[in-house]
């Protein structure tokens, strides 16, 4: 009974040892095969960075400005990633990241990787990504531990971590929140197994450090540091003692050098900026970037918290369970600490240009804050386990509810539900009357991210490309043997509804997001669309010339105006060459002066492989009514 006892009462046992083990490689597998990745956006440019300092001993890129990155030309001018200064060119995102993936990137350049190639770079993205992930369940486990036994402690874990923006958002790229969490994560360990009795001491150099990390990878990461040094000179309170003494305290030594240890680290920083940009603080640290056209406070507020798009109490539906647990928490001063940043994170980024975060699955700017409510459902259970076992049960049982239905949100939906990231390019992230919801779709509930499909955004997109054309001249008239191609510049969608009468022709089906195995825009839909308006048609012999490329082997059959006019079938090129299919026609499939429709259906379309983002395989290059 002794032993027994014993080993139960151990930090970590034999056996959440090996279920830690096992959820190691199960994370890592989970980020490691994700459909989505994000590689591409934000981090583009985060382990060049870190070449660059290898290579040419700085973070700026002007060498690679003759180079060709991810395949195409730099272009640093015209880039949105990149920011110019003093005639020299930068990532706009912070060098932390790229600062602590060095010795990573340093190996990878040894084995032969060369972060300026698309492959390399995606690849070392989604091996640290995965990686970082392992960190974190470990970093969790930990804190967890030191107030709860250890299957309570890993069943909060596993929840939180593979059931919230954590592992969607860590788990698709290698943003600087990967980098900033991990700090953050260290530095609530250090923190709780000293006010737990499991340490004697916060290591107050270490938490400096781990603190300067998270800002120097993220500037949000000073809505955690704030509250935390306050939570810190707190703890310092003693009735009847004076400052000096309490300064003077054990409590009172480690708070300083905490401070000194983080403010030393933040005022090198700050020289370093102001000689390499001439600045105290780069540009993603500006307060410009709050200053500039934003949504109201109220709106942002609620889009954050309950839009179905972004809403943190839809994303993370276990963290409704903690207004339920107030009643334990609002006298922990720990839960004070997670009270006050959350606040402090909410009130930056609602006053912010885009709460949404951009391009994301559900409320990934919140990323940080899954450590905050990952802490108070820990100090809610440690209380909720000396209630009454009715309460212990339906606590338990409604958060192992919520915790399943996250855990399919964002381990499923959000890494291996390519409809997920689709939306994000088909929805309005800003309203655009009549054609959204007066909100925009971010807060539509007919379309939610979350629930997104295939058959979900091809009506979405049928319906808003059809509304436009209904509602606006957007086309002009369409010539005869002129190519019908996708140019984003006159493509009728959402996000971009040309000027009148600019545009040849609509589309209806085409996928939304660049494709970086071809040159051409894919179908996305199985039955795809072009709307173009007609003039006069002299009477005559006319054809249809359909460029095309085809993953795997398409049958397509076409109708023009509802009559059926050929079948063809597409079959993969080396390389994806497009092939050419022309259907025979007359003056009599068209109508003139109204609007005309040419339907593609894709007879064999098929969902895509696991590892293979195409959705209805092809990729058309030119659709062309020629004039005999």
């Amino acid at each position: 009974m002794y032993q027994q006892r014993s080993e139960a009462n151990r930090f970590f046992t034999a056996v959440s040892i090996a279920v830690l083990l096992l959820l190691s490689v199960l994370v890592f597998l989970l980020s490691w095969h994700g459909l989505i990745y994000g590689a591409g956006s934000d981090p583009r440019y985060t382990l060049i960075v870190s070449q660059s300092i290898l290579d040419n001993g700085t973070i700026a890129l002007d060498a690679y400005a003759d180079d060709l990155i991810w395949g195409e030309p730099a272009n640093f001018a015209d880039n949105f990633n990149i920011i110019e200064r003093n005639g020299r060119f930068y990532n706009y995102f912070p060098a932390g990241p790229s600062v602590l993936s060095v010795p990573f990137v340093a190996v990878a350049n040894w084995a032969g990787w060369d972060m300026l190639t698309a492959a390399d770079n995606i690849n070392a993205q989604r091996l640290l990504s995965s990686l970082s992930l392992v960190v974190l369940l470990w970093l969790m486990a930990g804190i967890a531990r030191s107030f709860l036994p250890w299957k309570p402690a890993l069943v909060i874990t596993v929840v939180f971590l593979f059931g919230s923006t954590l592992i969607s958002t860590m788990g698709v790229a290698l943003w600087s929140i990967n980098f900033s969490v991990l700090a953050i994560a260290a530095a609530l360990l250090l923190l709780v197994r000293r006010e737990t009795g499991q340490s004697q001491t916060i290591h107050p150099v270490w938490l400096g450090l781990l603190l300067f990390i998270a800002y120097f990878s993220r500037a949000a990461a000073a809505a955690f540091i704030l509250p935390l040094f306050v939570y810190l000179a707190y703890r310092l309170k003693q009735p009847g003692k004076s400052a000096k003494s309490l300064i003077y305290s054990p409590h009172g030594r480690e708070l300083v050098a905490t401070a000194v240890t983080a403010g030393t680290f933040l005022f090198l920083f700050l020289l370093w900026s102001r000689w390499e940009f001439g600045s105290w603080l780069p540009i993603y640290y500006s307060t410009v970037r709050l200053q500039v056209a934003r949504d109201s406070v109220w709106l942002s507020l609620l889009g954050v918290l309950f839009s179905s798009g972004r809403g943190l109490f839809v994303y993370v539906p276990t963290a409704g369970l903690l207004l339920f647990a107030m009643r334990w928490l609002w006298r922990q001063p720990l839960a004070w600490l997670c009270f006050g940043w959350i606040a402090l994170h909410l009130l930056v980024l609602v006053r912010g240009t885009a709460w949404w975060g951009g391009d994301a699955f559900g409320p990934r700017i919140l990323t940080e804050l899954m450590l905050a409510l990952f802490l108070l459902t820990l100090l809610a259970w440690r209380q909720i386990r000396r209630e009454s076992p009715q309460i212990r049960t339906a606590f338990a049982a409604a958060y192992l509810f919520l915790g399943l239905f996250g855990i399919w949100l964002h381990s499923y939906q959000g890494l291996f539900n390519y409809s997920t990231a689709l939306w994000n390019a088909v929805a309005g992230h800003e309203p655009v009357p009549p054609y959204t919801p007066p909100l925009g779709d971010l807060f539509s509930w007919q379309y939610p991210q979350f629930a997104a499909s295939n058959a979900m955004l091809c009506q979405m997109a049928e319906a808003r490309t059809r509304q436009i054309v209904a509602t606006g001249p957007v086309l002009r008239p369409y010539t005869f043997n002129e190519p019908i191609m996708f140019d984003p510049e006159t493509a009728v969608t959402l996000r971009n509804i040309p000027p009148p009468h600019s545009s040849p022709a609509a589309l209806i089906g085409w996928a939304p997001l660049d494709n970086d195995r071809a040159r051409h825009r894919e179908l996305f839909c199985e039955e795809a669309a072009v709307l173009f308006q007609l003039e006069d048609v002299p009477p005559g012999e006319y054809a249809l010339q359909i460029r095309s490329a085809a993953f795997g082997q398409q049958r397509v059959e076409v109708l023009l105006n509802g009559e059926f006019v050929g079948e063809s079938t597409f079959v993969q090129q080396p390389g994806l060459v497009a092939e050419t299919a022309v259907f025979p026609l007359n003056s009599s499939h068209f109508v003139p002066n109204q609007l005309n429709e040419l339907q593609l259906k894709l007879l064999d379309a098929t969902s895509f492989n696991y590892k293979d983002p195409s959705r209805m395989s092809l990729a058309i290059e030119s659709i062309t009514f020629t004039q005999r």
